[in-house]
Protein backbone atom coordinates (compact mmCIF):
# COMPACT_ATOMS: atom_id res chain seq x y z
CA UNK A 1 0.00 0.00 0.00
CA UNK A 2 1.14 3.51 -1.01
CA UNK A 3 2.97 4.96 2.43
CA UNK A 4 0.53 7.99 1.78
CA UNK A 5 -2.26 5.84 2.41
CA UNK A 6 -0.89 4.39 5.42
CA UNK A 7 0.30 7.49 7.13
CA UNK A 8 -2.43 10.07 6.79
CA UNK A 9 -4.97 8.66 8.43
CA UNK A 10 -2.30 8.26 11.50
CA UNK A 11 -1.31 11.66 11.39
CA UNK A 12 -5.19 12.72 11.30
CA UNK A 13 -5.77 10.62 14.15
CA UNK A 14 -7.67 7.96 12.29
CA UNK A 15 -8.48 5.10 15.82
CA UNK A 16 -8.46 1.99 13.29
CA UNK A 17 -5.44 0.05 12.14
CA UNK A 18 -5.24 -2.13 8.95
CA UNK A 19 -5.36 -5.15 10.79
CA UNK A 20 -9.41 -4.24 11.66
CA UNK A 21 -9.92 -3.64 7.92
CA UNK A 22 -11.76 -6.62 6.31
CA UNK A 23 -10.31 -7.25 2.86
CA UNK A 24 -6.76 -5.41 2.51
CA UNK A 25 -3.09 -6.63 2.54
CA UNK A 26 -1.09 -3.65 2.86
CA UNK A 27 2.06 -5.32 2.73
CA UNK A 28 0.78 -6.92 -0.64
CA UNK A 29 -1.20 -4.66 -1.99
CA UNK A 30 -0.11 -4.04 -5.36
CA UNK A 31 1.02 -6.63 -7.75
CA UNK A 32 4.56 -6.39 -8.90
CA UNK A 33 3.69 -6.95 -12.52
CA UNK A 34 -0.21 -5.26 -13.11
CA UNK A 35 -0.41 -3.15 -10.18
CA UNK A 36 -3.39 -5.20 -9.27
CA UNK A 37 -4.82 -4.62 -5.47
CA UNK A 38 -5.54 -7.03 -3.54
CA UNK A 39 -9.40 -7.02 -3.53
CA UNK A 40 -9.09 -6.64 -7.29
CA UNK A 41 -6.86 -10.03 -7.06
CA UNK A 42 -9.45 -11.97 -5.18
CA UNK A 43 -12.26 -10.36 -7.70
CA UNK A 44 -10.35 -11.99 -10.72
CA UNK A 45 -10.31 -15.30 -8.57
CA UNK A 46 -14.07 -15.08 -8.94
CA UNK A 47 -14.30 -13.61 -12.31
CA UNK A 48 -12.38 -16.29 -14.06
CA UNK A 49 -15.19 -18.93 -13.11
CA UNK A 50 -18.14 -17.49 -13.15
CA UNK A 51 -17.86 -16.07 -16.48
CA UNK A 52 -16.56 -18.77 -17.95
CA UNK A 53 -20.13 -20.20 -16.73
CA UNK A 54 -22.29 -18.29 -17.96
CA UNK A 55 -24.90 -19.80 -20.42
CA UNK A 56 -25.22 -19.21 -24.09
CA UNK A 57 -27.34 -16.23 -24.00
CA UNK A 58 -27.30 -13.65 -26.77
CA UNK A 59 -24.99 -10.93 -24.47
CA UNK A 60 -24.07 -10.60 -21.04
CA UNK A 61 -23.67 -7.08 -19.85
CA UNK A 62 -21.50 -6.13 -16.94
CA UNK A 63 -21.12 -2.35 -15.68
CA UNK A 64 -17.85 -1.64 -14.00
CA UNK A 65 -18.50 1.38 -12.04
CA UNK A 66 -15.44 3.41 -11.21
CA UNK A 67 -13.09 0.47 -12.81
CA UNK A 68 -9.75 0.09 -11.94
CA UNK A 69 -7.17 -0.12 -14.93
CA UNK A 70 -5.82 -3.46 -14.36
CA UNK A 71 -8.95 -5.18 -13.52
CA UNK A 72 -10.65 -3.51 -16.91
CA UNK A 73 -7.63 -5.00 -19.02
CA UNK A 74 -8.04 -8.60 -16.73
CA UNK A 75 -12.06 -8.62 -18.00
CA UNK A 76 -11.16 -7.75 -21.32
CA UNK A 77 -8.73 -10.18 -22.00
CA UNK A 78 -10.89 -12.98 -19.99
CA UNK A 79 -14.46 -12.04 -22.19
CA UNK A 80 -12.35 -11.67 -25.36
CA UNK A 81 -10.80 -15.66 -24.80
CA UNK A 82 -14.39 -17.17 -24.14
CA UNK A 83 -17.31 -18.36 -26.63
CA UNK A 84 -19.74 -16.42 -24.51
CA UNK A 85 -21.01 -12.61 -25.85
CA UNK A 86 -20.19 -10.11 -23.53
CA UNK A 87 -20.60 -6.20 -23.40
CA UNK A 88 -18.74 -4.97 -20.72
CA UNK A 89 -19.21 -1.09 -19.96
CA UNK A 90 -17.10 1.01 -17.57
CA UNK A 91 -18.91 4.26 -16.04
CA UNK A 92 -18.21 6.58 -13.23
CA UNK A 93 -19.16 10.42 -12.74
CA UNK A 94 -16.02 11.28 -12.90
CA UNK A 95 -13.27 9.48 -14.04
CA UNK A 96 -12.17 10.15 -18.27
CA UNK A 97 -12.44 7.92 -20.32
CA UNK A 98 -15.54 6.09 -19.32
CA UNK A 99 -18.42 4.45 -21.35
CA UNK A 100 -21.14 5.67 -19.68
CA UNK A 101 -20.73 8.95 -17.53
CA UNK A 102 -23.13 8.71 -14.58
CA UNK A 103 -24.30 9.25 -11.23
CA UNK A 104 -24.84 6.01 -9.08
CA UNK A 105 -27.15 7.57 -7.34
CA UNK A 106 -29.47 8.12 -10.59
CA UNK A 107 -29.02 6.54 -13.64
CA UNK A 108 -31.13 6.89 -16.02
CA UNK A 109 -29.49 6.09 -19.01
CA UNK A 110 -29.66 2.60 -17.56
CA UNK A 111 -33.64 1.00 -18.04
CA UNK A 112 -35.24 -1.50 -15.36
CA UNK A 113 -33.27 -4.66 -15.42
CA UNK A 114 -30.88 -4.52 -18.11
CA UNK A 115 -27.53 -5.68 -16.41
CA UNK A 116 -26.74 -8.81 -15.95
CA UNK A 117 -23.35 -8.24 -13.72
CA UNK A 118 -22.05 -5.47 -12.37
CA UNK A 119 -18.87 -4.33 -10.31
CA UNK A 120 -19.23 -1.73 -7.94
CA UNK A 121 -15.99 -1.54 -5.63
CA UNK A 122 -15.41 1.11 -3.51
CA UNK A 123 -17.67 3.24 -4.38
CA UNK A 124 -20.46 3.84 -1.55
CA UNK A 125 -18.74 5.27 0.54
CA UNK A 126 -17.65 8.57 -1.28
CA UNK A 127 -21.61 9.11 -2.33
CA UNK A 128 -23.87 11.47 -0.18
CA UNK A 129 -26.71 8.72 -0.30
CA UNK A 130 -25.39 4.58 -0.54
CA UNK A 131 -29.49 3.71 0.24
CA UNK A 132 -30.38 5.62 -3.08
CA UNK A 133 -27.46 4.28 -5.39
CA UNK A 134 -27.94 0.59 -3.80
CA UNK A 135 -31.71 0.83 -4.77
CA UNK A 136 -30.35 2.27 -8.08
CA UNK A 137 -27.99 -0.95 -8.58
CA UNK A 138 -30.47 -3.30 -7.78
CA UNK A 139 -33.82 -1.33 -10.23
CA UNK A 140 -30.94 -1.91 -13.06
CA UNK A 141 -29.81 -5.46 -12.26
CA UNK A 142 -31.85 -8.36 -13.92
CA UNK A 143 -33.94 -10.97 -11.62
CA UNK A 144 -30.85 -13.78 -11.52
CA UNK A 145 -28.29 -11.10 -12.50
CA UNK A 146 -25.37 -11.00 -9.69
CA UNK A 147 -23.02 -8.12 -8.89
CA UNK A 148 -19.83 -7.58 -6.72
CA UNK A 149 -20.16 -5.20 -4.11
CA UNK A 150 -17.74 -3.88 -1.84
CA UNK A 151 -16.88 -1.44 0.50
CA UNK A 152 -13.82 -0.64 3.05
CA UNK A 153 -15.22 -2.88 6.25
CA UNK A 154 -13.96 -2.28 9.46
CA UNK A 155 -14.18 -5.49 11.46
CA UNK A 156 -14.31 -3.36 15.04
CA UNK A 157 -16.95 -1.32 15.00
CA UNK A 158 -20.90 -1.87 14.89
CA UNK A 159 -22.22 0.70 13.20
CA UNK A 160 -21.54 2.61 10.16
CA UNK A 161 -20.27 6.12 10.86
CA UNK A 162 -21.05 8.60 8.54
CA UNK A 163 -21.90 12.21 7.87
CA UNK A 164 -21.86 13.38 4.05
CA UNK A 165 -22.10 16.97 5.36
CA UNK A 166 -18.68 16.60 6.97
CA UNK A 167 -16.21 18.47 4.36
CA UNK A 168 -13.95 19.47 6.38
CA UNK A 169 -10.42 17.19 5.06
CA UNK A 170 -9.24 16.60 8.48
CA UNK A 171 -12.47 15.48 9.93
CA UNK A 172 -12.97 13.14 7.11
CA UNK A 173 -8.94 11.58 7.85
CA UNK A 174 -9.93 11.04 11.25
CA UNK A 175 -13.59 9.86 10.98
CA UNK A 176 -13.88 7.82 7.97
CA UNK A 177 -9.92 7.08 6.94
CA UNK A 178 -9.87 8.90 3.77
CA UNK A 179 -10.29 12.65 2.75
CA UNK A 180 -13.03 11.50 -0.05
CA UNK A 181 -15.03 9.46 2.31
CA UNK A 182 -18.26 10.58 3.77
CA UNK A 183 -19.17 6.57 5.89
CA UNK A 184 -17.31 4.12 7.89
CA UNK A 185 -18.71 0.68 7.33
CA UNK A 186 -19.41 -1.75 9.80
CA UNK A 187 -20.03 -5.67 8.59
CA UNK A 188 -23.47 -5.88 10.34
CA UNK A 189 -24.31 -1.89 8.94
CA UNK A 190 -22.91 -2.97 5.23
CA UNK A 191 -24.93 -5.73 5.40
CA UNK A 192 -28.22 -5.10 6.74
CA UNK A 193 -28.45 -1.41 4.09
CA UNK A 194 -27.29 -4.15 1.16
CA UNK A 195 -30.21 -6.71 2.13
CA UNK A 196 -32.80 -3.46 2.76
CA UNK A 197 -33.08 -2.94 -0.77
CA UNK A 198 -33.73 -6.77 -1.68
CA UNK A 199 -30.37 -8.22 -2.33
CA UNK A 200 -28.87 -11.58 -1.53
CA UNK A 201 -25.45 -11.89 -0.42
CA UNK A 202 -23.21 -14.36 -0.43
CA UNK A 203 -19.90 -14.00 1.31
CA UNK A 204 -17.25 -15.85 -0.24
CA UNK A 205 -13.87 -16.26 1.70
CA UNK A 206 -11.05 -18.37 1.95
CA UNK A 207 -13.20 -21.71 2.63
CA UNK A 208 -14.63 -20.99 -1.04
CA UNK A 209 -11.08 -19.95 -2.73
CA UNK A 210 -9.28 -22.02 -0.70
CA UNK A 211 -6.44 -20.80 1.57
CA UNK A 212 -3.28 -21.80 -1.33
CA UNK A 213 -4.95 -19.73 -3.63
CA UNK A 214 -5.17 -16.30 -1.22
CA UNK A 215 -1.91 -16.85 -0.17
CA UNK A 216 -0.57 -17.28 -3.77
CA UNK A 217 -2.14 -14.53 -4.81
CA UNK A 218 -1.57 -11.74 -1.55
CA UNK A 219 -5.25 -11.92 0.01
CA UNK A 220 -5.47 -12.13 3.58
CA UNK A 221 -7.28 -15.13 5.58
CA UNK A 222 -9.87 -12.18 6.85
CA UNK A 223 -10.90 -11.36 2.82
CA UNK A 224 -14.24 -11.76 1.68
CA UNK A 225 -15.90 -11.16 -1.37
CA UNK A 226 -19.59 -10.26 -0.97
CA UNK A 227 -21.92 -11.27 -3.95
CA UNK A 228 -25.57 -9.79 -4.36
CA UNK A 229 -27.95 -11.40 -6.48
CA UNK A 230 -31.46 -9.85 -7.45
CA UNK A 231 -33.95 -12.95 -7.15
Amino acid sequence: MPPFFRDEPVNFGYRYSVAEAETCNADKYSCPWCGAADRERLYALFLTDHLAGVGSRAETTIVDFAPSAPLSKFILRLTTGLPQKFCYRTADLFMEGVDDPIDIMDMPSYSDESVDFFICSHVLEHVDDDRRALRELYRILKVGGQGILMVPIVLTIEEIDEDPSVTDIAERWRRFGQWDHVRLYSKTGFLSRVQQVGFAVRQLGHEHFGKAKFKTYGITEQSVLYVVEKQ
